[in-house]
């Protein structure tokens, strides 16, 4: 330890910084403006003129200046909301005008549709009374007409009659109560594709010897799919609700239906996603016939011709 001149008592030196090797550092954090800055500032703040231009600096703008600088960019943000927002507008107004323009069309060949068909189901009646009384003239012709009439019956292109079982299926509402309900998934209470096909597959495993869907015939050929947000039943698209009508027995129908997969699944769907579901006794309907099957395969009869 060293010691003082005479008289004095020996002094311990000073403690070290535990910040000294980041002197640095510190100096920057805790004195952040620029010297230069700060003195120009301050001259500023002595005469109340002018800041003086400084090395690598400009003068600082007025209070007039920064309003005005706030002006133009408040301005320069209104100019381009606004024509965004015009813009989006005008997409919106196009898009439904286009969308307009397409329900029609469609409705428009759906009705040339219907038509057509109703011209086909005349001419195939006119064509099959030929037939039957070409057939009944001879005993080998009711043989074949029987025989015609049982393969009709098998692929659904004749009309037919007898009780059975209606079941409804519907969207759900879409109130936005109900759609927050639904923890806002509008567009999970629709009824889709898939969910007519699980309707008439239980309805065929329930028993049910012929389906028709919004006067739809369904046969071995039906498809049923979606097309965007339509349903095509046999290549037409449907609106809801959607009516399918089965044919058999129906108390064996209805509780066939009951305790299949898909009613159950149908079922769930009604207290999950607010479906609407009713399924109904019918003692009597008439279901129409189905598309004629095209002629794809033929062979020549045995015998004499």
């Amino acid at each position: 330890m060293s010691s003082g001149p005479a008289g004095t008592t020996p002094t311990a030196p000073a403690p070290r910084r535990v910040d000294a090797s980041m002197s640095l550092l510190v100096d920057m954090m805790t004195n952040t403006l620029d010297e230069s800055y700060a003195e120009a500032a301050r001259r500023r703040a002595g005469d109340g003129g002018p800041l003086v231009d400084e090395p690598g600096f400009g003068p600082l703008p007025s209070a007039a200046g920064r309003r005005a600088t706030a002006v133009v960019l408040l301005v320069a943000l209104g100019v381009v909301t606004g024509t965004a927002a015009a813009q989006v507008r005008q997409r919106d107004a196009a898009a439904g005008t286009v969308r307009a323009q397409l329900v029609r069309e469609v409705a428009s060949r759906t009705a040339d549709s219907d038509a057509l068909a109703e011209q086909t189901a005349t001419l195939r009646r006119a064509v099959g009374a030929q037939q039957d009384a070409a057939l009944t003239s001879s005993s080998a012709g009711v043989a074949v007409a029987a025989q015609l009439a049982a393969l009709e019956l098998a692929t659904g292109v004749e009309p037919v009659t007898g009780p059975g079982l209606v079941v409804r299926l519907d969207d759900a509402p879409s109130t936005e109560e109900e759609v927050a309900d639904r923890g806002g998934q509008a567009g999970s209470g629709r009824v889709l594709d898939r969910d007519l096909q699980d309707a008439v597959n239980g309805l065929w495993s329930a028993g049910a010897e012929a389906i028709a869907i919004n006067g739809l015939r369904l046969s071995a050929l039906t498809a049923i799919r979606s097309a965007g947000e339509a349903i095509l039943v046999d290549y037409r698209p449907l609106s809801p609700p959607y009516t399918l009508r089965a044919l058999g027995d129906p108390g064996r129908l209805e509780a066939g239906f009951a305790d299949s997969a898909a009613g159950r699944r149908l079922s769930t769907y009604t207290s999950l996603y607010g479906l609407e579901l009713v399924v109904e006794r019918s003692e009597e309907q008439t279901l129409p016939g189905a598309t004629a099957p095209s002629l794809r395969l033929a062979t020549a009869a045995e015998g004499p011709s």
